[in-house]
């Protein structure tokens, strides 16, 4: 792995990541005054912003950051067929990272959703509530886990329903590997 691939790879990874927690934030209705979310928002903006003059949003859903997410999504997919050089050995053109560009949406999603639930899963062991960070990491997964938790309460002081939706979700992830193939694959580079 050369050093500017780790360099592009993490920047375009990042940038994914915060595209899709700002839409997620909005569609969940997260308070904008906590700090991680007004950090989303701020670090978002300059490029949003402009986007939002042309683009409108339907209802509750940010069209523009969508269109952003796309582009980046598709703009990481480029990149790692690139300096990875599996278009080269393979055949796969560039103009086909728009259309898998969903993939990599969906496959950060899945990561995103991952690392959420295990740092909320932390921070209730050690901040009992009082962390405003575990606000808006309640806000977002609480509505993935309340399903679980209604069909299996929690047996005694012990909570399972974290468990159980990460077994769900690995689950998927071998699902969509063996849907997709070569290009689940790539995206776990």
């Amino acid at each position: 792995m050369s050093p500017l691939f780790f360099v592009v790879n993490t920047v375009l990874g990042l940038s994914v990541y915060l595209f899709i927690l700002r839409l997620w934030m909005q569609y969940a209705g997260v308070n904008f005054y906590n700090p991680l979310a007004q950090f989303v928002v701020k670090i978002s903006q300059p490029i949003i912003g402009p986007l939002r003059k042309f683009i409108p949003s339907l209802g509750r859903f940010d069209t523009a950051t969508f269109i952003v997410l796309f582009c980046v999504a598709a703009l990481k997919l480029c990149a790692t067929l690139y300096f990875t050089k599996f278009n080269i050995y393979l055949g796969y053109k560039y103009w086909q990272c728009f259309i898998y560009a969903p993939l990599v949406i969906i496959h950060s999603f899945g990561y995103l959703i991952f690392w959420l639930l295990f740092i909320r899963a932390i921070l209730s062991w050690v901040s009992h509530g009082q962390s405003q960070l575990e606000v808006v990491l309640y806000q977002l997964t609480e509505p993935l886990i309340t399903p679980i938790r209604r069909v299996i309460p929690p047996i005694g002081n012990i909570d399972i329903s974290f468990m159980i939706f990460l077994f769900g979700l690995t689950f998927l992830n071998i699902v969509f590997s063996n849907l997709f193939g070569f290009w689940w694959e790539i995206l776990s580079i």
